[in-house]
């Protein structure tokens, strides 16, 4: 069994639950990414890592398959997921099936460059981890 990681911007809502868990985050806008930025986040650890993409168009599942160039079967892996691709100039939700959390802190930290911090959020019930460019 592996863990799930949510992604959520820095909301209001999201602000008051990390003041309640005495988690610091900086003081930035954040909003979910686009399709486009999401993909341009991807494409640019292309150097770094195999990627194999899943892209079921508007309205489907679209998947980034991440794993490492030198040791793929050991080395670091990440399943990128967009349960319900919106479009390419849209907003889009995305989170982690399972994988590396070292890897998904970077790609998360490659999609905040564009749309701010990021909070990462495993089901295991470890603290959430805020993501900055």
């Amino acid at each position: 069994m592996g863990i799930l990681w949510t992604v959520w911007p820095l909301d209001d809502q999201m602000r008051d639950w990390l003041d309640e868990l005495d988690v610091s985050y900086p003081d930035a806008e954040s909003r979910f990414p686009t399709g486009s930025e999401i993909k341009g986040a991807v494409a640019a650890l292309s150097n770094e890592y195999n990627i194999v993409y899943t892209d079921n168009g508007v309205g489907g599942p679209w998947q980034a398959a991440f794993s490492s160039m030198d040791d793929p079967e050991r080395g670091p892996w990440a399943l990128l997921n967009v349960q319900e691709y919106k479009g390419d100039g849209e907003i889009n939700r995305f989170g982690f099936e399972k994988g590396w959390e070292s890897l998904n802190i970077e790609i998360v930290r490659a999609i905040a460059q564009s749309c701010g911090p990021l909070v990462l959020i495993d089901d295991a019930g470890h603290e959430p981890t805020v993501v900055a460019a």
